[in-house]
């Protein structure tokens, strides 16, 4: 990687150290709020009226509709999370809906490794991904494979540590280990909230 690496790291941190666990932590929380918030729509709203909002947003989106979403945000790095179509999926067939928010999950942090593994050759890849390179690369550097592993089923943002693994030019087969614990992830994410539907219907 030479020196650019460094400069970015050095540059973007300003001396500042993170726990990497806080994340972790903030990640929880925020999936509790969305748990919680949703169980108590649907004990509010009636189950009736949660199948009605399930079947508009089938009809008008559908499954290719629900790919794509997690597909971007697991590729880019934007202000928005995954974890929000398990409110609408959680009545749905976990047999179709966890393979392909898995699938889509694992492919969108394919992506955004192959675009770590740009981000010194391309200059707009360097801005649009510098940040995430400099702030998750130094964890990646300290704790290696289990930490790209770990932030395949851990509320850790699994794009930008993808693009600071391919910027950090980690292995694709190990990259391709990580990205498949969003199966896992996925699985355990939908049965909360089926269990949330289930218990609040």
């Amino acid at each position: 990687m030479g020196d650019e690496g460094v400069d970015i790291i050095e540059g973007n941190e300003g001396g500042k150290k993170h726990n990497w666990w806080k994340f972790v932590l903030l990640g929880l929380l925020s999936f509790a709020l969305l748990l919680g918030g949703f169980s108590a729509a649907v004990s509010i709203l009636g189950e009736d009226r949660y199948n009605d909002a399930v079947a508009f947003i089938d009809e008008h989106f559908g499954l290719l509709g629900i790919f794509l979403y997690v597909y971007v945000v697991d590729t880019l790095i934007l202000p928005l999370s995954p974890d929000f179509v398990f409110p609408v999926v959680a009545g749905m067939n976990p047999f179709a809906i966890i393979p392909l928010i898995g699938t889509a999950s694992a492919l969108g942090g394919l992506t955004s490794y192959g675009a770590g593994r740009l981000i010194f050759h391309i200059p707009l890849v360097r801005k649009l991904t510098g940040a995430a390179y400099s702030k998750w690369g130094k964890y990646i550097r300290r704790y290696g494979f289990p930490f790209v592993l770990a932030a395949g089923i851990l509320p850790l943002p699994f794009s930008t540590i993808c693009v600071a693994a391919g910027a950090l030019k980690m292995d694709i087969r190990r990259i391709l280990i990580c990205c498949s614990m969003r199966y896992i992830r996925t699985a355990i994410y939908f049965t909360f909230f089926r269990i949330g539907l289930m218990a609040f219907a």
